[in-house]
């Protein structure tokens, strides 16, 4: 097994995994197991799927929009204050300008797409489980 591939489905596994164990959280929150018709079990059903396909899509959209620079001046801001208020924290202070810049060379978080692809799959369940809520 090539070490990518390797990559990717422990990727895939662990996300599966944490959105698993959300989806039973939540089916134990909302008492599953008193549900005593086959609606309350899909709507039950839906919104287990529906939050960590929600969340996992949202985690990957803050990475892009993070990725695009979004935060910068917030982090240029800390880490301003920290200089400021700590004493001995550090560096020469340098100007937004080359703040950004050094920030942009660095590039950003590759290899986030299986957060996007992940939620999809929760969401795509979801989705079947109100067809089946709203056909009773």
């Amino acid at each position: 097994m090539s070490k990518k591939l390797r990559n990717n489905l422990l990727k895939y596994g662990i996300t599966v995994f944490i959105g698993a164990l959300m989806v039973w959280l939540v089916i134990r929150g909302y008492g599953y197991a008193e549900a005593t018709t086959a609606a309350q079990r899909y709507r039950i059903l839906s919104d287990a799927f529906t939050i960590p396909g929600v969340i996992f899509m949202l985690c990957a959209l803050l990475v892009l929009v993070s990725n695009k620079g979004a935060f910068e001046g917030i982090s240029y801001i800390f880490g301003y204050a920290f200089q400021i208020f700590v004493p001995g924290a550090g560096k020469k202070h340098e100007k937004y300008g080359d703040y950004v810049e050094r920030k942009r060379q660095k590039g950003g978080v590759k290899g986030f797409g299986f957060l996007f692809f992940t939620g999809l799959a929760f969401l795509l369940i979801s989705i079947v489980f109100i067809v089946l809520f709203y056909a009773q």
